[in-house]
C-alpha cells in the first residue's frame, strides 16, 4: 500500500548539495591561492640564491681584476692569466649542480667567457633578446628559461666597472677605468629542477588534500541523501505498520494466524468478538481445533477452503488459505466473517418467497371459496330464520351461519396475506390506541375476568393506523385466548430507543414452548384446536411492511418493571422514519 509523504526532504538535500558545491569551490580556490603563493615563494627563493651566487662571483672576479698588473708594474698578473682562473672558478660552480650556465658578456653583448654544465654538447645557449637592455635599465633581470631541456632561472646583473680589465681596454685618462657607458654583464642559469620537484610535491599534496576534502564532502552528501531516504522509508514503514495495525484491529472481519498444528499465533479484535473471547490474549493461547460448532459446511477451491459454521447465535463464514513466511515456516490464515445478518436476510428472502407462493395459492383458493360461500351463508341465514323455533334444526342452521362467518374471516385473512394493503405510516398517539383496544375488547375482557394494564414510557409511535390496530387486535385476542378465566392478566409496554419504539404485549398464560416459538410466525401453523395459523403470520407481514420485526419470548425480562409472568411476550419494533436522503 502506498502512503503519501507528509514532508518533503528536497530542501535539506538541496542545501546539502549547495554546501558541497561551496565546499568544493572554496577548497579549489584555497588550493589555487596556496599554489600561487608557493610558486611565488619558490621563485623568490631561486632569485635570492641567484643574487647571492652572482654577488659572490662578482666579488671574486673583482678581486682577480684588481690583481692585474698595470703598465710598468711587474708584480701583477695579466688579463690573459686571469681568464683561465675565472673559467676554472665557473666550472667549479657549475660542477656543484645548482648552476647550469655562467657567462660573462662585454659591452658589445658578446660573450667573453661561457661555461655550461653539459659542455659535450657543441650548442651554446643564447640568452633571449632584449635581456641586456632590461639589465641595463633595471641593473638586474630574471626570467624562467629552458637551458638544454632543463628548467632554469636565468639571472643577469651588471658587473662592476673594474671587470673591464678582463677585456684589455686601452688606457683611460684616469687609469684603467672603462668609460661609464660601457658595462659588463654576468649571467647565471640557476637550475630549477630541485625547486620544481619540491613545488610539484607540494602541489600534488595540495591537490590530494583538496580531492580528499571534496570526496569526503561528496561522501557526506551521499550519506545525507541515504539517511534522509532511509528515514523517509522508516517513517513510511512506521506509518504503514500503524495503518495496517489499526486497519486489522478495526476491520469487521476476524483474522487469525495458525501454526501447522492449529495453535493460534495472532488474532485481531474482531476475531475476539466473533469467537466470543475477551481481548486479553486468551485466544492466542488456544488451539483452533478446540472450538466446536453446531453445524459445518465445507467447500474447497484450490488452496482456499470455505466453511460455514454456527457458533452460538452467530452464523460464521471461515476462509482458510496458506501463509508462507519462509520455506521453513508455513502457516495458515483464517478470515472470519459474521454472516448472521446475511443469514437472516436469506431466511427472510426464503420466507418471502414461501409466503409469495402461499399467497398466490391462497388468493386463488379464496377467490374460488368466497363466491359459493356467499350462497351457502345466504341459505344458512334463511334456514336459521325459518327453523329458529324448531329444534334441533334451528341450532343446526345457527351453527352453519357461525361457521360460514368464521370461514369468511379465514378467506379475508388469506386475501390480506396474499396481497397486503399499502401502508401509510404516521405519528400516532399510543394512549389513544390502547384506549381504543380497551373499548373494543371491553366486553370480552369483562366476560373472561381478565385485566388489561398499560405501562407506556413513550406516547408516540410511527406506524400505519389500520395496520397497528390489526396487529394489536390479533395479539390481544391471542393473549385473551391463552389466559385463564378470572386470573388472566395482559400488559402492554412501550419504550423508546435510539432507533425506534418497542411495543410489547405480554400475558400470564401457559406460555409458548421453544419448538412452537420457532414456527409461530409461519402461515397455517397453530397449536390451537380451532386456530387457523394466520394471526401471527399477518402480524409478521404487517411488521415487515413497517421495516420492523417481531420477536416472541418468555416475558421474565420484558417490561420496564420487574413483572414476572409464566406466559408469552410478543415484542414489536417500529423504526423511526428515515430522513430524506438517508440510507
Amino acid at each position: 500500500m502506498e502512503l503519501s509523504s507528509q514532508k518533503s526532504h528536497k530542501l535539506p538535500l538541496a542545501l546539502a548539495l549547495l554546501a558541497l558545491i561551496l565546499l568544493g569551490a572554496g577548497s579549489l580556490y584555497l588550493t589555487w591561492h596556496n599554489l600561487r603563493q608557493m610558486h611565488q615563494t619558490v621563485f623568490e627563493h631561486m632569485l635570492l640564491s641567484a643574487r647571492s651566487i652572482a654577488r659572490g662571483l662578482d666579488i671574486q672576479l673583482v678581486e682577480g681584476a684588481r690583481l692585474m698588473r698595470p703598465p710598468g708594474r711587474h708584480n701583477r698578473r695579466m688579463p690573459q692569466e686571469l681568464l683561465p682562473d675565472a673559467r676554472e672558478l665557473f666550472q667549479e660552480m657549475v660542477a656543484e649542480g645548482d648552476l647550469l650556465y655562467i657567462a660573462l658578456y662585454g659591452p658589445d653583448h658578446k660573450p667573453l667567457l661561457v661555461v655550461e654544465q653539459d659542455e659535450g654538447d657543441h650548442t651554446v645557449y643564447t640568452p633571449p633578446p632584449g635581456l641586456f637592455n632590461m639589465i641595463t635599465s633595471m641593473r638586474e633581470s630574471s626570467t624562467p628559461v629552458m637551458i638544454k631541456g632543463k628548467a632554469a632561472l636565468l639571472y643577469g646583473t651588471v658587473g662592476q666597472p673594474i671587470l673591464q680589465r678582463l677585456y684589455g681596454h686601452q688606457k683611460h685618462r684616469r687609469g684603467f677605468m672603462p668609460p661609464p657607458e660601457q658595462e659588463t654583464y654576468l649571467l647565471l642559469g640557476l637550475s630549477a629542477e630541485k625547486h620544481l620537484r619540491q613545488f610539484n610535491q607540494y602541489r600534488r599534496a595540495a591537490l590530494l588534500q583538496t580531492s580528499y576534502i571534496f570526496l569526503a564532502g561528496l561522501v557526506l552528501w551521499l550519506l545525507a541523501v541515504a539517511y534522509f531516504q532511509r528515514r523517509e522509508q522508516g517513517k513510511k514503514l512506521t506509518r504503514l505498520e500503524r495503518f495496517q495495525a489499526n486497519l486489522l484491529d478495526n476491520m469487521p472481519d476476524g483474522l487469525l494466524t495458525l501454526s501447522p498444528q492449529g495453535a493460534i499465533l495472532a488474532a485481531n479484535g474482531s476475531a475476539h468478538k466473533l469467537l466470543q473471547s475477551p481481548q486479553d490474549g486468551v485466544l492466542v493461547s488456544k488451539n483452533w481445533n478446540d472450538f466446536s460448532y453446531e453445524s459445518l459446511q465445507k467447500f474447497k477451491r484450490g488452496n482456499v477452503v470455505w466453511e460455514h459454521v454456527r457458533l452460538g447465535e452467530k452464523n460464521l463464514e471461515l476462509i482458510f488459505f496458506p501463509y508462507i513466511e519462509s520455506m521453513e515456516e508455513k502457516r495458515n490464515m483464517v478470515i472470519i466473517r459474521d454472516r448472521t445478518d446475511i443469514a437472516g436476510l436469506e431466511e427472510d428472502l426464503y420466507e418471502a418467497r414461501r409466503l409469495a407462493s402461499i399467497g398466490s395459492l391462497a388468493a386463488g383458493v379464496a377467490h374460488e371459496i368466497r363466491n359459493p360461500l356467499s350462497s351457502l351463508r345466504g341459505f344458512a341465514q334463511l334456514f336459521a330464520d325459518k327453523f329458529k323455533d324448531e329444534q334441533p334444526y334451528g341450532t343446526y342452521a345457527t351453527t352453519m351461519l357461525t361457521e360460514a362467518d368464521r370461514l369468511n374471516r379465514v378467506v379475508t385473512d388469506l386475501l390480506y396475506l396474499s396481497k397486503p394493503h399499502e401502508l401509510n405510516p404516521e405519528h400516532l398517539d399510543l394512549r389513544e390506541l390502547c384506549d381504543s383496544m380497551q373499548t373494543l375488547l371491553g366486553f370480552d375482557l369483562e366476560h373472561k375476568g381478565t385485566r388489561l394494564q398499560t405501562e407506556l414510557n413513550t406516547d408516540r409511535v410511527y406506524a400505519d393506523p389500520d395496520g397497528i390496530r390489526q396487529v394489536m387486535l390479533n395479539l390481544l385476542v391471542n393473549s385473551l385466548d391463552a389466559v385463564a378465566d378470572k386470573t388472566g392478566k395482559i400488559s402492554i409496554f412501550a419504550e423508546k430507543t435510539e432507533h425506534g419504539v418497542w411495543i410489547s404485549v405480554c400475558d400470564n398464560g401457559p406460555g409458548m414452548p421453544e419448538d412452537i416459538r420457532k414456527h409461530a410466525l409461519e402461515p397455517f401453523f397453530t397449536d390451537k384446536p380451532k386456530g387457523t395459523g394466520l394471526g401471527l403470520a399477518i402480524v409478521n407481514t404487517i411488521m415487515r411492511g413497517h421495516n420492523g420485526r417481531v420477536t416472541i419470548s418468555a416475558p421474565e425480562l420484558d417490561g420496564p418493571q420487574e413483572i414476572h409472568f409464566d406466559g408469552t411476550c410478543v415484542k414489536l419494533f417500529f423504526p423511526e422514519p428515515r430522513n430524506e436522503g438517508s440510507e
